[in-house]
Order: structure tokens, then C-alpha cells, then sequence
């Protein structure tokens, strides 16, 4: 087998891998998601690659297969907002591909990533068809819905500090820590701060005693003073 066929076959093996996956397709039969997969294509990008540019329609919905990407918007001043990280297992686009609109915002690689594009046409024919991928969009695009509820809350009734240690509390869940997957940029941008501001802002918590910071770890000291910081 030459090189070009293999590395078709793997990709086909990795599309088919992450379609059947997705908790999208949970209630399907092997039959309709070997039929999505079919139909799909991978595309991919190294750091800093810009897998869709804002304003573009989409061929489809996306899925991540490794890797992590941003979803973000600028102003015309080219200040940032990210809006979402994607990581690998989900999925971003469903509105704008199942609508036919343009998609309001880019998707940037964080590191080296492979996605998944599956075709709006074969999406459609489930819609009509199975009540369970309905129940799951349904599902998918609330819960987007609930988180930018939270975001805008955050954005407009919090301050910056308190937007940092609500994201600090609520990443680590039950967990000590929290494990950067990006930069402190994108952090930043995700908070809708300067790098310098959060940058003070790290370095304040952990005078405070509330943090402690190593790279891209942050050791959480006092969750409750953390929780009182964040407004919660």
C-alpha cells in the first residue's frame, strides 16, 4: 500500500473513531453513524492555524479529534474575545450549519489539532428522522445556551478579579488544581482582560495565600476565600 492510501485509511479510521463517540450520535444506530462517517472529511492545522475564519459558512458541523481549539471574535480595534475551547470529543458549529448562516466568530488551533467536518445534509435527514439525535441537539445547544448565560453574567456583573476566581473555583471542580490546557493569553482573553491585568491579578491570589502558581498550574490554597473573591 503507498504512503497517500495509508494515511487515507487512517484518517478514515479516525473518523470513523470520533463520529461514533460523539455523545451527539449516543442514541443512533451503528448503521446511521457509519453513514455520517462516511460522509465526513478531516481537516487539520498546527498552533496557531486558523481552521475557519469568521463570516464563512459552514460545510458542517465540527468535531474535535485531538487537540484544542479557541472560538473567538474581534473588535475593530483587533482586541480578542474567546468566546469557547474546544477540546477533543466536542463539537462546535451546530448552529450556524444547521441554519446556513455565516459563523460569527474564528476557530484558531491552540496545538496541533485534527477535526472532523460532518456535512449538513446528512444532519438534516436525522432530524427529520430520529427523535433521539433531535433530543441530543436539543440537549447540546441548551446547555451552550445555559453557559452563555453565565458568561455574560460573569462578564457584565463581575469584576475582573472576580471573574478569575470563579473560573478558578469552577475549572478544578473537586480537584486541587487546575491544569492550564492554553496559554495565559488565551486565558485572558477568555476572561476578557489583558495579559497584564491577569498577570496582577495571579500574583495578587497568591500573595493573598489563595493560589499558588507553577507554569501552567494553579494550586488552589483557599477554596473558600476563593469562593468569596469570586462572589459565589
Amino acid at each position: 500500500m503507498n504512503a497517500p492510501a495509508t494515511h487515507l485509511q487512517r484518517d478514515r479510521q479516525l473518523i470513523e473513531g470520533v463520529v461514533a463517540n460523539l455523545p451527539l450520535f449516543a442514541g443512533l444506530t451503528a448503521t446511521h453513524v457509519r453513514s455520517v462517517a462516511a460522509q465526513s472529511w478531516a481537516v487539520g492545522g498546527s498552533r496557531g492555524a486558523t481552521l475557519l475564519v469568521a463570516g464563512t459558512r459552514l460545510p458542517g458541523v465540527f468535531a474535535v479529534a485531538y487537540g484544542s481549539v479557541k472560538l473567538s471574535m474581534k473588535n475593530g480595534g483587533n482586541e480578542e474575545r474567546v468566546l469557547r475551547l474546544v477540546a477533543a470529543r466536542q463539537t462546535f458549529g451546530e448552529a450556524s450549519a444547521l441554519l446556513g448562516r455565516p459563523s460569527p466568530y474564528a476557530a484558531v488551533a491552540l496545538n496541533e489539532a485534527k477535526l472532523v467536518v460532518m456535512p449538513s445534509a446528512p444532519l438534516y435527514a436525522l432530524l427529520e428522522r430520529e427523535s433521539a439525535f433531535a433530543k441530543a441537539l436539543v440537549s447540546i445547544l441548551a446547555a451552550r445556551k445555559l453557559e452563555l448565560c453565565t458568561e455574560i453574567g460573569s462578564a457584565t456583573l463581575r469584576k475582573g478579579a472576580e471573574r478569575l476566581a470563579y473560573y478558578l473555583v469552577e475549572s478544578a471542580g473537586d480537584a486541587d488544581a487546575v491544569q492550564l490546557p492554553f496559554s495565559k493569553t488565551v486565558l485572558a482573553a477568555r476572561l476578557g482582560m489583558q495579559k497584564e491585568t491577569l498577570s496582577r491579578l495571579l500574583r495578587s491570589l497568591t500573595a493573598g495565600g489563595m493560589i499558588a502558581v507553577s507554569r501552567r498550574r494553579i494550586a488552589l490554597l483557599d477554596r473558600e476565600r476563593l469562593r468569596q473573591s469570586a462572589g459565589s
